[in-house]
């Protein structure tokens, strides 16, 4: 199961099952494009992937942005972790370096996820 459903199955149904009738489909992008060609559907999907077409809802009264994800206010969001086995060396310390680095974290504000600077 992807990282955002276990994050929507806890934080919005409580753990609970999703009905058994849901179409749950593979990917963030498959969602999104769902819910923008189907009127009156409903979904979950990152932040990165929110568009004119497909909007945010309020959950307890809070809409999904930046500064309310990164305040907590906001309830249904999660952060993202990048893990290697011990200190990152070449590719992958480059990567890393280059992620957390402004050009990086421009790159990642653009896409619409929040920076972590």
């Amino acid at each position: 199961a992807s990282g955002t459903f276990e994050v929507f199955k806890k934080l919005a149904l409580g753990g609970e099952r999703v009905r058994p009738d849901a179409l749950m489909l593979a990917s963030n992008k498959a969602v999104a494009t769902t819910v923008a060609k189907t009127p009156g559907a409903i979904g979950y999907i990152g932040l990165g992937y929110l568009s004119p077409e497909v909007k945010a809802v309020k959950v307890e009264g809070v809409y999904p942005s930046k500064e309310d994800v990164v305040s907590g206010e906001y309830k249904l969001a999660r952060p993202l972790f990048m893990y290697t086995d011990g200190e990152p060396r070449g590719l992958a310390g480059e990567f890393i370096n280059f992620i957390l680095s402004p050009k990086g974290q421009k790159i990642v504000e653009e896409l619409g996820f929040v920076p972590v600077k």
